[in-house]
């Protein structure tokens, strides 16, 4: 059975910080609003809501939406699992949003207005406070989004909940996790919200700062997830090697090699790892409470998409590989390793 007082403490310690990394920048872009103007003229120019609305709209929404999910998700087990090919496209593609949101806030060009979410002019027509709409499209739209792009440790929660095998546990898991996750995205909101004068405005330009820089980190683990040659950790691997004097070399069991990674909730250990080409190699992936992306091990060169136990040892068998960088990643494509593939003796 599974104890939901765990999941909530998951998503109130771990799950806050990972989920506002990745969820962070859509809460920043649901505060974000016209400056107002003449009637039809627009300015193309926005700032930090004032209304705390907003806030409670965006996490509402978001509440309901992974209710939703872990109730689709007990339903349908494994089957409705995200390969790992959508999730990079996903999180690339809301890099890409918050990048635009952050030079929008940033007044960069009045044409990124019309590629930044806004309620339908004939929907705003037929409400008779616009304001309203105004206030609320956004924030429930964007909160609803944020179950396609699920942070680290809401994928393992997505994990608990098919394995749940009940449609109504698996929504109480998610329930349980994001109820755990909203105190960080309140004390984020609420601080954004209260701004006033000189300081407003610094703090729009801090929210834009950060909305880009959460918008280029989406993209880049987006990147990892695909396998891209483009991702920084792999561009800098290929400079500067594996960063670790440290290495761990494979040992040779009944004509397989064999390596033991531990998979901590930040990284996987040890750091230096290398194996000999054109013989097969094993992975032995070693969990122990962990809770965070890292139960994710994603070998995107080797098509290897592996859901870890949060306590255990999995076995991944590979085939053997050619001189270079096997390169893994977690589930979301921000804790990374590699195994340096060398030449094999011939001695």
């Amino acid at each position: 059975m599974v104890d939901l007082w765990v999941v909530f403490f998951t998503g109130l310690t771990v799950g806050g910080l990972s989920c506002l990394a990745i969820q962070g920048g859509l809460l920043a872009s649901a505060l974000a609003r016209p400056v107002d103007g003449p009637p039809q003229q627009a300015t193309g120019k926005v700032q930090i809501t004032r209304s705390a609305w907003p806030v409670l709209y965006f996490l509402g929404a978001k509440l309901i939406a992974h209710a939703a999910l872990g109730w689709l998700l007990g339903s349908l087990g494994a089957a409705a699992q995200i390969t790992p090919g959508v999730q990079a496209a996903m999180q690339i593609g809301a890099g890409l949003y918050m990048v635009v949101v952050a030079l929008n806030l940033l007044d960069a060009h009045p044409a990124l207005r019309y590629l930044v979410i806004q309620p339908p002019r004939a929907l705003t027509r037929m409400v008779r406070k616009q304001s309203r709409v105004q206030e609320a499209f956004t924030p429930v739209l964007l909160g609803l989004l944020t179950t396609l792009i699920p942070c680290g440790a809401t994928q393992a929660m997505m994990m608990l909940a098919i394995s749940a095998g009940s449609a109504s546990l698996g929504a109480a898991i998610m329930v349980a996790f994001v109820l755990g996750t909203m105190p960080v995205f309140v004390l984020l909101g609420l601080a954004a919200t209260q701004a006033r004068g000189r300081f407003e405005r610094v703090l729009t330009r801090a929210a834009a700062a950060l909305i880009l820089a959460l918008g280029l980190l989406a993209i880049n683990t987006g990147l990892n997830l695909a396998g891209s040659p483009l991702a920084l950790e792999r561009m800098l691997a290929s400079v500067l090697g594996s960063g670790t004097s440290e290495t761990v070399t494979a040992r040779l069991v009944n004509g397989v090699q064999e390596l033991t990674i531990n998979v901590t909730n930040t990284a996987y250990l040890p750091e230096g790892l290398s194996a000999e080409s054109g013989i097969p190699l094993r992975l032995r992936l070693i969990t122990d409470n962990t809770y965070s992306c890292t139960l994710i091990f994603n070998v995107p060169d080797a098509g290897v998409w592996e859901a870890l136990p949060i306590t255990g040892e999995t076995v991944v068998d590979l085939p053997a590989q050619p001189p270079g960088s096997l390169h893994f990643t977690c589930g979301m494509g921000m804790h990374n390793g590699l195994i340096r593939i060398v030449e094999r003796s011939q001695t």
